[in-house]
């Protein structure tokens, strides 16, 4: 059979079809090419403001542009120098004293001074601010004279420059977890002629950290800001250790929906996720080359109950409900996810456990403490709402709560799904019974979760009040003998735990997927993942 010849177009037809056809770079692809991270952080923040943090995903971004006196070490977090290249602590541990870097710069090229440290306290303990983390500052001297005082005069507070590169703090009571405290978010200093160009020093919300206005000190510059979908921030040549940064960009996606965000992660638009979606947990746990990364967290799921009105002022009620949960049974209904159950509102780690008995499972207990409060059976007993904010995980939670309540206690409680401000104001107003909260310790100490029930406590919502427990936990606060330190926390807790304004739930986790690119970054108990040392691996 003769050849037919080929049409002189067949090559440029070729060509065509193969680039109609091909497959576009993902963000990841480019990303890992050109050192681009793309992260998801949820919920997008109002403004860069690190005195005004709103959700814990914003941290991110605040560690991008920000640096405060210390950092931390990316495997175990350990306080590492900062702007202050090192420091000296008085043999009391009740004075501080920082030496800060003559090549530390603001991204304009301002030097970074003492003085920035002192403004940038002023700033957040001041009333106008209403700072929801002036209490990250209470172990210093005067701050809580200074908050509460009608003419407050920020000299009489234990922070003051010696000269522009040396900080004093001074505290009132030794505190053994400060230094982890200065690489908090509360303690970044902000650039005071930015602030005060956009409004007043104290006044909420003002645009000076929106891009083209955001002055930092950190390993990137604010770049832009597409709202709704993006914050982009780029190495800053200026920052003093800008050899070490490797990474040229990093973009943080607005994405607060779970299985939005899960999508992006499967289709190259994302390297790491905040959050995986329950439902999607069991699949990725199974992966034998899984990105999913489960690490435990410093953190506590549990219930709360408003003490102040019947029929949780009773709290034996309030322990019959608590010893009436299967905990295990709970975390058995998460597969995937990591949970522990608790048996303690303190999460194990950071040398310290509690070794009671409180938090267990014990239904014929519960029972008998019911009917000792006048509910034999569950008799009588009032209708009650548990109110949660909306979302698969609290749902599926208060739905195997409510099942163990009605079978062990023989009690109905209603389950009320509310918008997460609504919940929150409600919260914080008393406006409950029965409520979901969680709490995540901000350093590696009990205290950073006992404080949450001092009955002055800003984040108690229970209406608890103790001054034996006051008197227990802030006592142990201030010892320096670790063993006696620890023992007082345990006699706190117990307390605590027997009183049952909070029934611990799980001790809960940190769950990202992370894409096998990703070098330099690793889980730790704080979720914590310091930027200078994260870098793309291009294969």
């Amino acid at each position: 059979m003769p050849r037919l010849p080929l049409c002189p177009l067949f090559p440029v037809i070729c060509l065509l079809f193969a680039a109609g056809c091909a497959r576009h770079e993902t963000a990841v692809e480019a990303g890992n090419r050109t050192q681009i991270l793309h992260q998801g952080i949820a919920t997008e923040p109002q403004d860069l403001d690190p005195h005004m943090l709103q959700f814990q995903s914003h941290f991110n971004p605040l560690m991008a542009v920000y640096e405060g006196l210390v950092g931390y070490d990316p495997q175990d977090l350990h306080p590492v120098p900062g702007v202050a290249e090192r420091w000296d602590i008085s043999a009391d541990r009740l004075t501080y004293t920082f030496h800060l870097r003559a090549a530390a710069k603001w991204s304009n090229g301002d030097p970074v001074t003492a003085q920035d440290f002192v403004f940038s306290a002023r700033r957040i303990l001041s009333p106008g601010l209403a700072s929801p983390f002036r209490y990250y500052y209470d172990d210093v001297r005067g701050t809580k004279e200074f908050t509460a005082s009608a003419a407050p005069d920020f000299s009489t507070v234990g922070i003051r420059a010696l000269d522009d590169h040396t900080l004093r703090i001074e505290l009132t009571h030794p505190a053994p977890y400060f230094l982890f405290l200065l690489g908090n978010w509360s303690w970044y200093p902000v650039h005071r002629a930015t602030v005060e160009k956009y409004g007043r020093f104290d006044q909420p919300f003002t645009d000076w950290s929106k891009a083209g206005r955001l002055v930092g000190n950190g390993p990137f510059v604010l770049a832009d800001w597409k709202p709704g979908q993006a914050i982009i921030v780029k190495r800053n040549p200026l920052y003093w250790d800008a050899a070490r940064v490797r990474l040229a960009e990093i973009h943080f996606h607005s994405l607060d929906n779970a299985d939005t965000e899960e999508r992006a992660f499967r289709s190259g638009q994302l390297h790491i996720t905040e959050n995986v979606p329950g439902s999607k947990l069991r699949d990725y746990a199974a992966q034998a080359s899984s990105p999913l990364v489960v690490a435990p967290n410093f953190a506590t799921y549990a219930y709360v109950f408003n003490v102040t009105r019947p029929p949780f002022a009773d709290a034996r009620v309030r322990r019959a409900f608590s010893l009436a949960l299967d905990r295990a049974g709970i975390v058995a209904s998460q597969v995937g996810s990591g949970m522990r159950p608790a048996g303690s509102f303190v999460p194990p780690g950071a040398g310290y456990d509690y070794a009671g008995d409180a938090v267990r499972f014990d239904p014929a207990e519960a029972r008998r403490l019911l009917a000792a409060a006048g509910y034999p059976e569950g008799r009588g007993f009032p209708a009650v709402e548990l109110a949660t904010n909306t979302s698969q995980l609290h749902r599926e939670i208060a739905e195997i709560v409510q099942q163990q309540w009605r079978k062990n206690l023989g009690v109905s409680v209603d389950i009320a799904l509310k918008d997460s401000k609504v919940f929150f104001a409600e919260r914080i107003g008393k406006q409950y019974a029965l409520a979901r909260s969680s709490w995540v310790g901000d350093y590696p100490d009990p205290f950073a979760f006992l404080t949450v029930y001092l009955s002055d406590g800003g984040q108690n919502t229970t209406g608890y009040a103790s001054p034996t427990y006051d008197r227990l936990a802030l006592s142990a606060a201030q010892m320096l003998n670790e063993p006696n330190r620890l023992a007082r926390y345990r006699e706190a807790e117990e307390l605590l735990l027997r009183d049952a304004p909070v029934t611990p739930i799980f001790h809960d986790t940190s769950r990202h997927l992370v894409h096998p690119a990703v070098r330099g970054r690793f889980p730790n108990l704080f979720d914590i993942h310091p930027y200078q040392g994260v870098w793309l691996e291009n294969k």
